[in-house]
């Protein structure tokens, strides 16, 4: 067998492995395999099934074509725990040569190489030589890291693909408008997927407000106004006093504000064995010093055992303060869209609990206040474009929820290994749920 008949032979092999690899793209998903544009432009709803296109897409390129391809998510650990096992699910064992979960890489048999990255790591979104990349949720990412990462596609003439969720009018807006001969943009909604069922997606739409279910699921670009968390509620969240259960672990968080108009804000949650958190008790308080903070919180925990204290990392002197005081002062994950939509999430109504994951106590009037009068405003930026923030006023228990709720889930799944899957969709892989070593 010649050369020219090794490498037909070889390329026969690698697309029965593809096809056995159990990816059964639905049609609109073909839609976006077939076309050829260098450039993706892509806004889709929730379970529209976007990861395991660009996933499949990307092991396509690198086994038929060789060549390095990067696959880039807002944050590396989101890289690592979602698209990571959609690589290991639909990557046949037969063409990897080499696997580092360390480092998120894999090299194929053909010599190509795949890497995942996280847009929150600048120094990994530099390269020589790329020739195809997916930005995942493109709208929630700094717009730098196509400004990195489009001149290392030059070399090779590669591709990239960007798909997302809309956030407003944000980057992904202004890319999503760009007309070229290299770019196409599409538009699906989530119930574009065949694989979901349209009267749960119904239900979710009479869950929602009209806006949140535009934007997330039928993928609508819809301006940031009002409430930062419309699904917070009174009658839902709010919830008697009580003492923590004594199988329950205890965290606090705090806000530091010693500046003028801004109140210290100190929360304590409870973790119950379910799950669940009830931001239990608290203070806010202005014209507090550092010493008088560590006595109202030490006042106020009385005999709890407190586990750790999230705290806000620009003040690291303050966070010395409470270490040297004997408490677990914590660095806190800052990023507030990221953090805003964790809290979000902990509101929603846990269908299996008919509650949501998150509730606070009756007492915490401020907290409840500030919580209802969080706000979006727009503000224009360096550049000269505008964009939906949060309103920096009564913001300090905002704050303090935001640094416990993203941290301390962002903490455990580290420690957490997940050695299997179980339910979900055959085809499309939604719906499954972890298995914790």
């Amino acid at each position: 067998m010649d050369q020219i008949e090794q490498a037909i032979f070889k390329e026969i092999e690698t697309e029965k492995l593809l096809r056995s690899n159990g990816y059964v793209p639905h049609p609109k998903q073909q839609e976006l395999l077939d076309d050829k544009h260098r450039y993706k432009v892509i806004r889709c709803g929730r379970r529209f099934g976007k990861t395991v296109y660009a996933v499949n897409f990307i092991i396509q390129e690198a086994s038929s074509k060789g060549g390095d391809y990067w696959f880039v998510a807002p944050t590396y650990r989101q890289a690592k725990e979602i698209a990571w096992r959609v690589f290991d699910q639909y990557l046949p064992r037969e063409l990897i040569n080499k696997k580092n979960e360390t480092e998120l890489s894999i090299e194929l048999t053909n010599g190509a190489r795949i890497s995942l990255k996280g847009a929150d790591n600048p120094d990994s979104l530099r390269g020589v030589g790329l020739n195809g990349v997916v930005l995942d949720e493109y709208a929630f990412m700094q717009p730098y890291a196509w400004e990195v990462i489009s001149p290392i596609l030059q070399d090779k003439k590669g591709w990239a693909i960007f798909i997302s969720t809309p956030d407003g009018y944000n980057h992904f807006y202004d890319l999503y408008g760009t007309q070229d001969d290299d770019f196409k943009s599409f538009h699906y909604t989530s119930y574009d997927n065949p694989y979901l069922d349209p009267e749960e997606l119904n239900k979710e739409k009479e869950r929602m407000s009209s806006e949140r279910f535009a934007q997330e699921y039928e993928a609508e670009f819809m301006k940031r106004s009002g409430a930062v968390w419309k699904l917070f509620s009174r009658d839902i969240h709010v919830v008697p006093r009580s003492n923590p259960d004594k199988s329950s672990a205890v965290y606090g968080s705090i806000d530091f504000g010693f500046a003028i108009g801004h109140p210290t804000a100190f929360m304590l949650h409870e973790i119950k064995s379910t799950g669940e958190v009830c931001t239990f008790d608290g203070f806010t308080q202005e014209g507090l010093t550092p010493q008088s903070v560590v006595e109202q919180i030490r006042a106020l925990s009385g005999g709890l055992l407190i586990r750790g204290i999230y705290c806000d990392t620009a003040r690291p002197d303050l966070v010395r303060v409470l270490n040297e005081a004997g408490l677990p002062a914590i660095d806190a994950r800052k990023d507030v869209e990221l953090g805003i939509a964790k809290v979000e999430e902990y509101m929603m109504v846990d269908p299996a609990l008919g509650r949501p994951r998150w509730t606070i106590s009756s007492h915490l009037t401020r907290a409840v206040e500030q919580i209802e009068q969080y706000v979006w405003q727009e503000v224009r930026g360096e550049d000269g474009t505008f964009k939906q923030v949060p309103k920096k006023e009564n913001d300090d228990n905002p704050d303090a929820l935001r640094y416990f709720l993203f941290s301390y889930t962002a903490r455990t799944r580290e420690k957490r290994q997940i050695i299997g899957y179980q339910g979900g969709d055959p085809i499309t892989g939604y719906g499954r749920t972890p298995i914790y070593g």
